[in-house]
């Protein structure tokens, strides 16, 4: 895949070293990563590429939009994905009209200017940090839930043992206490407060305490605060230390006796069993315990609230609580609340939730409208007599063929559907009007009749087979009274293959698998995967249900066998990507004529069929 990455750069903060991390973590994975922001000197291994994002004047406005949108274009990107305001502003313009979509995280609140109003500047989809500024996304700018995903802030927590070990085992002459996070701004404003208010009090009871000041921006704090500040030095030997921006902030935590800071300060602090006091922008939860964890986690560490009302800080209480936590000397991090930080954080999970944000969006911009998914089974020569109905004649089937290239309807597999919105395939490649066929069973109608037919006509489909070839007719049918028909044999499958035909499975034995134990059930699922890319020696990806019968725990097994979809009837959501594992299709029946197959091949049918079912 192709990824642009847009963002503001005129002053480090957390949101970047989230993003390098990410990109880190996507050129692992063999993505083609370019970054656009205004400091051409990050250390990444990504094309890197400086412009003034953060220059907010229309002309420059301008020249950003032209030369992205020139970028987009030349560079075949697959997706952008902004991470600031600005940035995205810029990006929706450049996109405009393409077929690459535009994915935002959003760090922090948004302010309600007029472009948020009347534009969709965020894009297609957008990712949220935590559960606070979700709710304010939704609640104050007037977001769509639909398109809101919350992913937090991925780290990477690989430090040197070594390193641990020699902080561990030293015995420093102060108890280093580390206040960490940018020094300008309302973050700024707060750091300073603590200094000055908090801090003169402890300082004086407490002569083995120091105070560093970690974050660039110090020059920008309003002069009495710097006064402040430095008579506080004059009278308590030089105890508060004005570090400036540093690069190793993970291993200058390791020595420190307490943390305060908020963001990736407070999971980094966490996730080294740290004692945190998480404040930051929005508000101050304390020492965080069990108790207060998720709470802290709700706010980014005390960064967001859900709505702009933010109550004050109650600088006596935070006092108070420190001295309490210094005077005794004795809390660290529980090893749950560490292990809860780091799988939650963990920049692995982090990447592979954007991974498929990323296709959802590109799917959605490909293909707005729902993609017809139309479900055959039997193709007889001659009508049959059948209870279920599952059959059209070869004759009919022609017509259908007929129907779906008058429409300029384009059939593709899911294998093909999955390529395009992995970034396996040019976006500007992709058919403006696709439709999947799909044919269940194997039935020895399917290699005479309707193979031919599909060859003629220049289509491929998708045809889920049973794993155990030793099954020679529909048993689960016939043996019930209904029309006994014949599977095909295996060189007869193997045309399919030869012919291109993506090979889903259809389990093992064609069981109701609801009925089944879980060990059945599991070994149905994963032994027809295994079975069937050993015969076609192409990956299964995609799953049928037998009968359609499935609940929330055969989902979950056929997701952990390692599909990548699984398809039902006449269940699931309007768009694929509403749930790849609950794919809803369409039947087809022996009376289904123009205007049926002009309805069923519609992108509105799928709501159609839903309402009126419900009427």
């Amino acid at each position: 895949m192709n990824i642009l990455h847009v963002m503001c750069t005129n002053f480090l903060s957390g949101s970047t070293n989230y993003v390098l991390s990410l990109v880190k973590r996507q050129i692992q994975e063999g993505h083609r990563v370019s970054i656009i922001t205004d400091d051409g000197t990050l250390e990444t291994e990504a094309f890197l590429i400086s412009l003034s994002i953060s220059d907010r004047s229309y002309a420059q406005r301008f020249k950003n939009v032209r030369f992205i949108r020139q970028f987009i274009l030349a560079n075949d990107v697959h997706v952008v994905h902004t991470h600031s305001r600005a940035s995205s502003w810029v990006c929706y313009f450049a996109t405009l009209g393409l077929k690459t979509p535009l994915v935002s995280t959003i760090h922090g609140r948004q302010k309600l200017h007029a472009s948020v109003k009347f534009f969709d500047i965020y894009g297609d989809q957008v990712i949220s940090i935590c559960p606070n500024l979700t709710k304010h996304l939704i609640g104050e700018v007037g977001m769509r839930a639909n398109k809101i995903h919350d992913i937090p802030n991925g780290a990477e927590f690989g430090l040197i043992p070594e390193l641990r070990a020699d902080a561990q085992n030293s015995h420093p002459a102060y108890r280093n206490i580390l206040l960490i996070g940018r020094l300008n701004g309302r973050k700024g404003e707060v750091a300073a407060q603590i200094a000055t208010v908090v801090f003169p009090e402890l300082l004086a009871k407490y002569p083995d305490i120091r105070l560093f000041l970690i974050g660039g921006g110090y020059e920008q704090l309003a002069a009495p605060y710097r006064h402040a500040i430095d008579e506080l030095n004059s009278q308590y030997n030089r105890r508060i230390i004005i570090t400036g921006f540093i690069n190793d902030v993970p291993k200058r935590m390791l020595t420190a006796h307490t943390i305060i800071g908020a963001g990736r300060v407070g999971l980094g602090a966490l996730a080294l069993q740290k004692p945190l006091f998480a404040i930051g922008e929005a508000c101050y939860h304390g020492l965080i315990t069990e108790q207060n964890l998720q709470e802290a986690i709700d706010s980014n560490y005390g960064d967001i609230l859900p709505t702009k009302d933010f109550p004050g800080f109650n600088w006596q209480q935070f006092r108070k609580d420190l001295d309490k936590h210094l005077a005794e000397d004795s809390y660290l991090p529980s090893q749950k609340i560490k292990d809860h930080v780091i799988n939650l954080y963990d920049v692995e999970k982090v990447y592979r939730a954007i991974q498929r944000v990323y296709e959802k969006a590109i799917a959605r911009r490909l293909w707005p409208k729902p993609i017809p998914v139309l479900m055959y089974h039997k193709v007889p020569s001659e009508p049959i007599e059948s209870r279920h109905k599952i059959f059209v004649t070869k004759s009919i089937l022609r017509k259908h063929l007929q129907i779906i290239k008058f429409r300029g309807l384009q059939p593709i597999t899911f294998r093909e559907y999955l390529a395009y919105v992995k970034g396996e395939k040019l976006n500007r490649t992709a058919p403006k009007h696709p439709i999947i066929l799909t044919f269940d069973d194997g039935y020895k109608d399917n290699y005479e009749n309707m193979l031919p037919l599909m060859n003629e006509f220049g289509y491929k489909g998708v045809l889920f087979l049973l794993g155990d070839t030793r099954i020679s007719y529909n048993y689960w049918d016939a043996d019930k009274g209904d029309h006994r028909d014949e599977l095909m044999n295996a060189q007869q499958r193997a045309a399919f293959i030869q012919a291109g035909w993506e090979i889903g499975a259809h389990t093992m034995t064609h069981p109701n698998l609801t009925q089944l134990s879980d060990e059945e059930a599991i070994a149905e699922i994963i032994n027809s995967k295994k079975v069937l890319e050993n015969e076609s020696g192409q990956p299964v990806q995609t799953f049928a249900y037998p009968f359609g019968f499935y609940n929330t725990k055969i989902k979950q097994m056929v997701q952990q066998a390692g599909f990548e979809m699984a398809i039902a009837t006449d269940k699931g959501g309007m768009h694929i990507e509403d749930d790849r594992f609950e794919v809803f299709r369409t039947s087809i029946f022996p009376q289904d004529m123009w205007i049926q197959m002009y309805k069923k091949t519609s992108s509105w049918y799928r709501k159609y069929y839903k309402w009126k079912r419900n009427i």
